[in-house]
């Protein structure tokens, strides 16, 4: 099976809202590759684990760039 083009996706940072909303800072806790044709980056939100706060919060997305990963 042949590899998917990666010509398309863009890499995204994971950062939590509840430490942002708290600290005022974006702790990015996961890097992410996401296909922006198929998904709106701006209102992709999933539910991962801050170590930090020690449990499972929302996380949304902020674009970086390729050498950023």
């Amino acid at each position: 099976m042949a590899r998917p083009s990666r010509k398309k996706r863009a890499f995204f940072a994971l950062f939590c809202t509840e430490c942002q909303e708290k600290d005022n800072k974006r702790r990015e806790n996961y890097k992410i590759m996401l296909n922006p044709t198929n998904t709106n980056p701006k209102e992709f939100t999933v539910k991962k684990y801050c170590s930090t706060h020690r449990k499972h919060t929302l996380h949304k997305t902020k674009q970086i760039s390729r050498s950023q990963k």
